[in-house]
């Protein structure tokens, strides 16, 4: 019996010794950041993980800005809010957030962080009628032992399978290779979901669009007005009174034409727009947030190569987002938002049918390059027009010019182009995104993007294309710098 006892004391010390051991190197490692900065000489952190990585991130990591929201604000890029604003900044996206989580969230980065003087953030449309204390009920168990004080419940954390196999020991494992390299995600890839969709009206229309007559129009109740008052001045408006020396640039999400026309089919327009102009009314008393909307921009809602649902738009809206609100274009003021509500009424009018005979661009990112010369003010360059076989071209110093777009057309085999760029002053190479591999005898639209180069770039366009289906010969046309 003495023994038995002496084994099974034994045995759970080495249970408690095990677990210590365990939970020590989690802590150490800790990928959500619960504890203290990422050890970025030592392991590499992937960030994918919102709702556990986020708290962490907010607490531990040095930034005097933050771009925070729903997913309309995961493709935003740190790295140009940074140079836009001359700021350090974080991303952390919400997806799905409700008014009140993303608020709790901003309060926890005030609260830690006293240099943070600049906050970006969305206020989707989409939440307009939601509860103050509405959170979101579509994302499984919440994590809210990682956001409490209460050490005890940490042990949620520290003995968490998930974390221990799929997080700690991975990260311990991969830093043992040979080219083993430390860091941590870039916030500009943080939820960034762009390259995981297609975008235009084949995607968004799938079955095309029709006309509904409204039966009646729904207007703003009292008691609806109530709701609003009571989540705008809970989750939107009172970090603004408690902390005056910080700049809340605040936005309406820019929705697709798509979403208005289901207001309208819903009879649910007067209703929406009579809750944003009051939201616009109770924001507009805070001098220090600052409130813009882009609904009136019907060149980029109406064009549904720049959206993926009816919702969702590409990250060149990002881009310009920054470019709009850095210089205050667009910017929602008291001697200025009525006009802007009866400008909203383009929506009315609108014929809806239109979007049935859009163009849905063969690449996506063409309507990035025609939004170029807005975004950073250069006009496009024609560098060859004519029809060739093949070409050598030089191109000196592109400047603000991100894309290359050409038209090829094969003549013969089944293979895609052959065409490089060559950046002169740091010899990287660009190949066409290959959204067409159509290997039909029609012209098909190809794409560069040339990233962040500025200087001179030479361009082959290879008649001959050789892969493992053997050889295409193709003709190039319509080469442009955007």
């Amino acid at each position: 019996m003495k023994n038995s006892k002496i084994l099974l004391a034994m045995w759970g010390s080495i249970v408690v010794a095990a677990f210590s051991l365990i939970g020590a190197k989690v802590y150490k490692v800790d990928p959500y950041f619960h504890y203290h900065k990422p050890y970025l000489d030592q392991y590499f952190y992937s960030l994918n993980n919102q709702r556990s990585q986020n708290d962490g991130i907010l607490k531990h990591f040095n930034y005097d800005a933050l771009i925070t929201g729903t997913s309309m604000t995961e493709n935003f890029k740190a790295s140009e809010v940074d140079k836009i604003f001359g700021v350090h900044s974080i991303k952390v996206p919400y997806a799905g957030g409700s008014y009140k989580e993303i608020n709790d969230n901003l309060r926890i980065a005030l609260s830690n962080n006293p240099d943070l003087k600049l906050i970006i953030r969305s206020l989707d449309s989409e939440r307009f009628f939601d509860e103050k204390d509405s959170m979101p009920t579509n994302l499984g168990t919440y994590p809210t032992y990682l956001y409490d004080d209460n050490p005890f419940n940490d042990v949620k954390y520290l003995l968490n399978k998930d974390v221990i196999f799929g997080r700690v020991y991975s990260m311990c494992k991969d830093n043992e290779g040979w080219d083993f390299q430390p860091g941590i995600t870039p916030f500009d890839y943080y939820s960034r979901w762009q390259d995981n969709y297609t975008f235009g009206k084949d995607t968004v229309l799938k079955d095309g669009t029709e006309i509904k007559k409204a039966d009646r129009d729904y207007h703003l109740t009292d008691d609806e007005k109530a709701i609003i008052r009571g989540n705008i001045e809970q989750n939107v408006t009172s970090l603004a009174d408690q902390y005056k020396d910080v700049t809340f640039y605040y936005f309406f999400p820019p929705y697709s034409a798509v979403s208005w026309k289901r207001w309208i089919d819903a009879d649910q327009y007067f209703k929406f727009v009579e809750a944003e102009q009051y939201i616009i009314e109770l924001i507009l008393e805070h001098p220090n947030i600052r409130l813009y909307s882009f609904n009136n921009r019907r060149d980029i809602t109406t064009d549904l190569n720049n959206y993926k649902d009816a919702t969702h738009y590409a990250e060149w809206i990002n881009s310009l987002i920054l470019k709009w609100m850095h210089g205050d274009e667009y910017r929602l003021k008291k001697e200025n938002y009525l006009d802007y509500i009866k400008q909203e009424k383009i929506y009315l009018e609108y014929n809806f049918s239109d979007l049935n005979n859009q163009v849905d661009y063969e690449n996506d990112y063409y309507a990035a390059a025609l939004l170029n010369k807005e975004l950073r003010n250069v006009d496009p360059i024609s560098v060859m027009e004519k029809e060739v076989s093949g070409a050598y071209l030089k191109v000196p110093n592109i400047g603000e010019h991100k894309y290359l777009c050409f038209y090829a057309k094969k003549e013969s085999g089944v293979g895609v182009p052959n065409v490089k760029v060559t950046s002169v002053d740091d010899y990287w190479v660009y190949t066409p995104q290959q959204n067409s591999k159509a290997i039909d005898d029609e012209w098909h639209q190809y794409l560069i993007d040339l990233g962040e180069s500025t200087g001179d770039i030479t361009i082959s366009l290879n008649m001959l294309s050789r892969d493992d289906v053997g050889t295409t010969v193709f003709r190039y046309k319509d080469v442009t710098l955007y």
